[in-house]
C-alpha cells in the first residue's frame, strides 16, 4: 500500500517538528533569499523536552534528519493500513508520556485542574511513600517555590527535594539548578540524582574547575557552562569563587527571569545567621546567593536553634517576600507564613497515623564497664590537673580563663575517647612544655579556632589537635612548677596503663573489652564464627581512636574483609567502594569503624542495625547524626545503639546521662542544643560537680524545651490524598508497569523484531533477548551494563517495571530494597526516553513512518454504529515561552446514521484499555474505511474546531488566573514593604537591650553562653555597630523587596499568563472501534 502523503517540506509557524533528534514547535519563520541555495527559512524552534537548550534558532535546509507535521494531519486510513492494535497502543501511550502538564483538567476542560498532577514519581527509580508527596504538591501550588524540609532525620528529604526537581524540570519551570551541602555530601547528592531520578549533575570545585580551563582556556566558567552543578559551602564561599559565580548571573535589567532557576540547600541550618554580631562568611555568602534564584529548596532536620533571629534569618534568605530577620515574638500572621513552607514530620507521628508502623523503633542501651585500678588512677590523675589549670586561671583576665579552658578541653576530650589518643595528645603537650619559647594566649585562641573548624580530613583533624596539644604546653610553661605534681601523676598513671611510648596497646582497656563482649553477643555464633545477617558500626570522633581500634581489632580477627575503616580524607572511589561492601548482604565485612568526619551522607540501614559510640561527642547533634546513619528510611529491623557506662568514672558518667537525655529528646534537640553544650562545658572542662551539673540540666531543659517550635499543619503526616491524585493521574496517563514493559519492548523491536524481553523469573524480573538491536546496543551498554570488574565486562541487569518487585518483608515490614543486580526502569530512565523519542519519529512522514490508525471490535454505545477514539495532543506556551499547557486527551466520537455524534463524557484512557491484539481482518478493514469516508471531513472539522475552543478556554482562564495572581502579589510585597519599614524604625538602641537583658536572662537560665553576649553588654561601639548592620541589613532588604516587585509585577506575571499565539491541537492517531461480532 502506498506511503503517507508527504507534506512539501516547507516549515510554517504552528507545525510540529523533529531536528537534532528533539521534537518542538515551529514558533517563528523568517524566510528570505538563500542565493545558489534559493529560499531558505531562519526556524525557531521550542522543544518539548525538559532538556537544554529549551529553544534553538536553525537554518532550516541546512538542517539534516528534520521532518515537518502539519497540525491538522490526521491518519490517511483510505491510503495505509492499519497498525497492529499492540503497536498503535504503544504509539499512543508514548505521545501521552511526553505530555504531563496539563492546565485544564481533562475531566472538564473549562477550568485549571483541582488536583495537582504529579509526574516526577513516574521518573525515578524509588518507591515514593504517601509522606514524601505532601512537599511535592506544596511545591507546585507556590508560584515561585519556597520550601524548607525540615522532616525528622532518615525520613528521606532528599527523595523529596529530587522529586520537587525533577517535576519542575518536567514542567520545563526550571533549566539552571545548583545543589549546595557539606562537601562530604557532593559525591551522594550526585549519585542519588542519578541513580534514583536519572538527572546528572556537574561537581564544581578547585580541581574540577582546573581541569575545566585545561580543556577549554582559561576564561572558561564553570557557572555558565554548566546548567546543573552539585558545589560545597567552603567552595562557593572563597571570595574568587563567588565573584566568578556572579560574574555568570548577568541577566537584562528588564527580563523576566533570574540568573538561576533553582537552589537546593542541604544541612541548611549550617547557613543560618547568628542571633548577634557578625554574621559567617557561610551565612553571608547564603545572602548574597539566594536573590539569583527563582525557586529555593532548603534542607535541615534541625531548622531552629531556639535562636529567632537566626531562625527567622534563614527563612528570610529562603523567601524575602514572605520573612524578616527579627527576634521578636512570631505573630500569627508570620505563623501562618511559616506553616506555608515549612513541611516537618517526625518518624513517630507518621508510625502513629499509618496502618502498621513505617519506622524502625530505636532502643538505647548502656555497655557496662569494669573499670581496672590502673584506668581509675588515669582519669584521677586528670581530674586533678583539670582542676588545677582552672585554679590558677581563675586569677588571670578572660582571655587567659578562656584559653585554660582549652587546654583542659584539648586534653580531655582525648581522654574520652580512649587512653591511647589521651596519650599521644599527652606527649605533644610536654613536647610544647619543653618548647625554648613560651607561646602567647592569642596563639592559644588561633589554635582553638583551628580545631573548632569542621574540616573533612581526619589527618588534617589530627594535625592541628597535635598543634594544639604542644601549643598549649608551651602556653603553661610559666606554669610548669605549679603543675608539676599533677603532671607527674599523670605521667606516673600513663605508665601503669603501659602508655608512655607509641605504638603499644594499653595494659588494661575496659571499653575493649566491653566491644569484645558486645561482639561475642551480637555478632558472633557460640562456635565463634560470626552471624551472616549481623554488623556493627562503631563511631569514633578521633582517628587517633580509630587507628587504636582497627589494629586490635584486625589482629583479633585476621580473616580478609572482616573489618572495614572509613575516616574523612579518603578518596571518594574508596569510600563508595567501602560504603557498597558494607551494605552487600553477601560480603564478608561485620564490622565498620568510622569516625564522625566520614559520618555525614553514610547511608548503612540496609545491611546493620546494631551502632556503638566509642565515644560521646561533646555536641549532641553530632550524636544525632550518627545514629541517624542507621535510623532512617529504608531501615527494616529495630535499631540498638550501644553507648559505655560507669559509676567509677564521673565524666563517663555524665556523658553516659547525656546520651541518655539526648535519646529522650532527640525530636526537641534544636532548642536544647545551647544547654547541652553549657552543661558539658561546666563539667568536662570547669569541673563542676557531676550531680548540681544535672540537677541544673533538667531545669534547663525542661525551660528549653520548645524554646525552638516551628510552627506547621500538622494534617501534613499522611499524604493519602496525593496518593490518590498520583493514581488518578496514572489512569489519565495510561500508566503502568504492564503498560511500560510493552511500550520499551515495542519501541526495541521496531524494525528487529519481537520478542525484545524474556519471559519474566520468578521474582518479576525480565531479561533483554540476545542480540541487542544495533540502535539500542550502546546505550544498553551505557546505562544498563554493569561496572566490569577485574578486567572482565559487567553483565547485564534482571529489568522490573514496578517498584513493588524490590520491595521485600523483613519482620514484617515491607522495604524497599534496591539491588545491583535488577534495574527498575521508569519514564526517566535514558532507555525510555529513547523509546518515546523512537515512537515520535513515527509520527512524522516518511517512508518507514507509523499510519497512526487502527481497528478494533469491542462493545459500543447504546445506537452507535461505529466509535472513533480520537486521540489529539494539546500544546500552549505562553510569553515565556514556558509551555503551560501540554496534554494529550483521547475523545470518544460515536457514529450514528452515518454522521459523527457528539462527543462521549470524559473517561480516564485506563478505562478505554483493550485486550484486543487480534489484526484486523480484510472484512474489518473495509468496514472500517467505508465508515472513514462518510465522516473524515467532520473528524477535520472537529480538529480545527477543538483548536478553536481550546485556545478561547484557555484565555479566559488565564485571563481569571492572572487577575488573581496579581491581587495576591500586590498585596504580599505591599504588606512586607510595610513590615520592613517598620523594622527600620525600630532598630533604635531601647530595642536593642531589651534583647541583651532577654539573653542575659537565657544565660543565666543555662540556655546561652555568657560570652556569647558580653561583649556586646560591655560595649557601646559593640552595640552601635549592631544597631548598624541591622539598619543596613532592612535597608538592603527592602531595596531587594522593591526590585522583586518590579520584576514579578511588570516583566513575570503579565507574560506568565500571555499566551503566545494560539493553541495547537496535532491529531496523534485514532482508533476505528467496530460492533462486537455476533451484536
Amino acid at each position: 500500500m502506498p506511503g503517507p502523503k508527504q507534506s512539501d517540506g516547507i516549515p510554517r509557524l504552528g507545525m510540529l517538528a523533529r531536528a537534532r533528534n528533539r521534537r518542538g514547535l515551529i514558533s517563528s519563520v523568517v524566510p528570505f533569499d538563500g542565493g545558489l541555495e534559493g529560499r531558505v527559512h531562519l526556524v525557531t524552534l521550542e522543544y518539548l523536552d525538559p532538556n537544554s537548550p529549551q529553544e534553538e534558532t536553525l537554518l532550516w535546509e541546512r538542517e539534516v534528519a528534520t521532518d515537518l507535521l502539519a497540525p491538522t494531519n490526521l491518519p490517511e486510513v483510505e491510503r495505509t493500513g492499519p497498525m497492529v492494535p499492540g503497536d498503535f497502543d504503544a504509539l499512543v501511550r508514548a505521545t501521552r508520556w511526553t505530555a504531563l502538564s496539563p492546565f485544564l483538567d481533562p475531566a472538564d476542560g473549562t477550568r485549571p485542574m483541582d488536583r495537582m498532577p504529579l509526574a516526577a514519581p513516574f521518573h525515578g527509580a524509588i518507591q515514593v511513600e504517601d509522606f514524601q508527596l505532601v512537599p511535592l504538591l506544596k511545591a507546585l501550588r507556590m508560584p515561585r517555590v519556597a520550601l524548607l524540609l525540615a522532616d525528622d532525620v532518615g525520613l528521606g528529604k532528599t527523595i523529596e527535594a529530587g522529586l520537587v526537581l525533577s517535576e519542575l524540570i518536567l514542567r520545563r519551570r526550571i533549566r539552571r539548578v545548583l545543589i549546595l551541602c557539606p562537601a562530604s555530601l557532593r559525591t551522594q547528592w550526585r549519585q542519588e540524582m542519578r541513580e534514583k531520578f536519572s538527572l546528572s549533575f556537574d561537581l564544581v570545585d578547585r580541581p574540577a574547575t582546573h581541569a575545566l580551563r585545561r580543556r577549554l582556556g582559561l576564561d572558561a566558567n564553570p557557572w555558565r557552562l554548566f546548567p546543573r552543578i552539585i558545589t560545597s559551602y567552603d567552595y562557593l564561599k572563597q571570595p574568587d569563587v563567588f565573584e566568578e559565580f556572579r560574574a555568570a548571573c548577568r541577566v537584562p535589567e528588564d527580563s523576566p527571569h533570574l540568573p538561576w532557576d533553582l537552589l537546593i540547600a542541604d544541612e541548611a541550618h549550617n547557613l543560618a545567621p547568628a542571633p548577634f554580631g557578625e554574621e559567617s562568611e557561610a551565612s553571608k555568602m547564603l545572602k548574597l546567593l539566594a536573590p539569583r534564584f527563582e525557586h529555593r529548596v532548603f534542607l535541615t532536620a534541625t531548622p531552629h536553634n531556639g535562636h529567632t533571629r537566626s531562625f527567622t534569618g534563614l527563612l528570610e534568605s529562603l523567601d524575602p517576600v514572605r520573612f524578616s530577620r527579627t527576634a521578636e515574638n512570631l505573630t500569627d500572621g508570620v505563623k501562618r507564613r511559616i506553616q506555608e513552607v515549612v513541611v516537618r514530620r517526625l518518624k513517630t507521628e507518621i508510625n502513629r497515623h499509618g496502618d502498621r508502623p513505617r519506622f524502625a523503633e530505636r532502643r538505647l542501651e548502656a555497655l557496662s564497664l569494669t573499670l581496672s585500678s590502673e584506668e581509675q588512677r588515669l582519669s584521677q590523675a586528670f581530674g586533678a590537673f583539670r582542676a588545677k589549670v582552672r585554679s590558677l586561671m581563675a586569677r588571670q583576665g578572660r582571655k587567659e580563663n578562656l584559653a585554660g579552658g582549652f587546654a583542659v578541653e584539648v586534653l580531655g576530650k582525648r581522654l574520652l575517647s580512649c587512653p591511647v589518643a589521651f596519650a599521644d595528645s599527652w606527649r605533644r603537650y610536654l613536647a610544647g612544655l619543653e618548647a625554648d619559647e613560651e607561646a602567647r594566649v592569642e596563639e592559644v585562641h588561633s589554635a582553638r579556632r583551628a580545631v573548632v573548624e569542621e574540616i573533612a580530613d581526619d589527618r588534617e583533624t589530627e594535625g592541628r589537635t597535635a598543634h594544639a596539644a604542644r601549643t598549649v604546653g608551651a602556653w603553661l610553661k610559666p606554669l610548669e612548677a605549679s603543675l608539676r605534681p599533677e603532671m607527674e601523676a599523670l605521667d606516673r598513671a600513663l605508665e601503669a596503663l603501659g602508655l608512655s611510648a607509641p605504638g603499644r596497646p594499653p595494659r588494661r582497656d575496659a571499653r575493649f573489652d566491653a566491644l569484645l563482649r558486645l561482639l561475642d553477643q551480637r555478632l558472633r555464633t557460640p562456635e565463634g564464627a560470626f552471624r551472616a545477617d549481623e554488623r556493627l558500626v562503631v563511631f569514633t570522633e578521633y582517628k587517633a581512636t580509630l587507628d587504636d581500634l582497627v589494629g586490635r581489632l584486625r589482629a583479633r580477627f585476621p580473616q580478609p574483609g572482616v573489618l572495614l575503616e572509613l575516616y574523612g580524607g579518603m578518596g571518594e572511589p574508596e569510600r563508595e567502594a567501602i560504603k557498597a561492601a558494607f551494605n552487600d548482604p553477601a560480603d564478608p565485612v561485620r564490622i565498620l569503624v568510622a569516625t564522625d568526619a566520614a559520618s555525614e551522607g553514610l547511608n548503612l540501614q540496609e545491611s546493620a542495625r546494631y551502632l556503638l559510640h566509642y565515644d560521646i561527642p561533646w555536641n549532641p547533634t553530632r550524636l544525632e547524626q550518627r545514629n541517624g546513619r542507621l535510623d532512617r528510611h529504608g531501615q527494616a529491623r529495630d535499631v540498638t545503639v550501644f553507648h559505655f557506662h560507669t559509676e567509677a568514672d564521673d565524666d563517663l558518667a555524665f556523658l553516659a546521662y547525656v546520651a541518655g537525655k539526648v535519646h529522650t529528646i532527640r525530636e526537641d534537640l534544636g532548642s536544647t542544643a545551647d544547654v547541652f553544650d553549657r552543661a558539658v562545658e561546666r563539667r568536662l572542662v570547669q569541673g563542676a560537680s557531676a550531680s548540681a551539673v544535672r540537677a541544673d540540666l533538667e531545669a534547663d531543659l525542661h525551660r528549653a524545651r520548645g524554646r525552638a517550635h516551628v510552627p506547621r499543619l500538622e494534617a501534613e503526616w499522611g499524604g493519602q490524598e496525593e496518593r490518590e491524585a498520583l493514581r488518578d493521574f496514572a489512569a489519565e496517563l495510561d500508566l503502568d508497569p504492564p503498560a511500560l514493559r510493552e511500550t520499551l519492548e515495542k519501541a526495541m523491536g521496531m524494525r528487529a523484531g519481537l520478542p525484545r524481553l524474556a519471559p519474566a523469573d520468578e521474582q518479576g524480573r525480565q531479561q533483554l533477548v540476545h542480540p541487542i538491536p544495533g540502535l539500542w546496543a550502546g546505550l544498553v551498554d551505557d546505562t544498563l551494563r554493569l561496572p566490569e570488574r577485574r578486567g572482565v565486562r559487567g553483565v547485564l541487569p534482571g529489568l522490573v517495571f514496578d517498584p513493588e518487585r524490590l520491595v521485600v518483608d523483613v519482620g514484617g515490614r515491607p522495604i524497599f530494597r534496591p539491588r545491583r543486580d535488577t534495574a527498575l526502569l521508569h519514564l526517566g530512565h535514558p532507555l525510555f526516553h529513547a523509546a518515546l523519542a523512537a515512537f515520535a519519529r513515527e509520527r512524522f512522514p516518511g517512508e518507514s513512518s507509523a499510519s497512526r490508525w487502527s481497528v478494533r471490535r469491542g462493545p459500543l454505545p447504546e445506537g452507535a454504529e461505529a466509535l472513533v477514539l480520537l486521540t489529539l495532543e494539546e500544546l500552549a506556551v505562553n510569553d515565556l515561552r514556558e509551555g503551560f499547557h501540554h496534554w494529550v486527551r483521547t475523545v470518544a466520537l460515536p457514529v450514528r446514521r452515518g454522521d459523527l455524534a457528539p462527543a462521549l463524557p470524559h473517561r480516564a484512557p485506563l478505562e478505554w484499555r483493550s485486550d484486543d491484539g487480534v489484526p484486523p481482518t480484510p472484512e474489518d478493514l473495509a468496514e472500517a474505511r467505508e465508515i472513514w469516508l462518510e465522516i473524515h471531513r467532520e473528524v477535520r472539522a472537529f480538529v480545527d474546531q477543538s483548536r478553536r475552543e481550546l485556545t478561547e478556554r484557555l484565555r479566559t482562564v488565564l485571563q481569571a488566573t492572572a487577575a488573581s495572581a496579581r491581587k495576591n502579589e500586590e498585596a504580599r510585597f505591599k504588606t512586607r514593604h510595610g513590615e520592613v519599614s517598620s523594622l527600620i524604625e525600630n532598630a533604635t538602641m531601647q530595642r536593642l537591650e531589651r534583647e541583651l537583658a532577654e539573653l542575659r536572662s537565657q544565660a543565666g537560665q543555662g540556655l546561652l553562653f555568657d560570652e556569647d553576649v558580653a561583649d556586646l553588654e560591655r560595649s557601646t561601639a559593640e552595640k552601635e555597630a549592631e544597631l548598624r548592620r541591622r539598619r543596613e541589613h532592612y535597608v538592603e532588604l527592602r531595596d531587594q523587596l522593591e526590585r522583586e516587585r518590579t520584576r514579578v509585577l511588570t516583566h513575570l506575571l503579565p507574560r506568565r499568563y500571555e499566551m503566545r499565539g494560539e493553541a495547537q491541537v496535532f491529531p496523534v492517531a485514532l482508533e476505528i472501534r467496530l460492533p462486537e461480532v455476533g451484536r
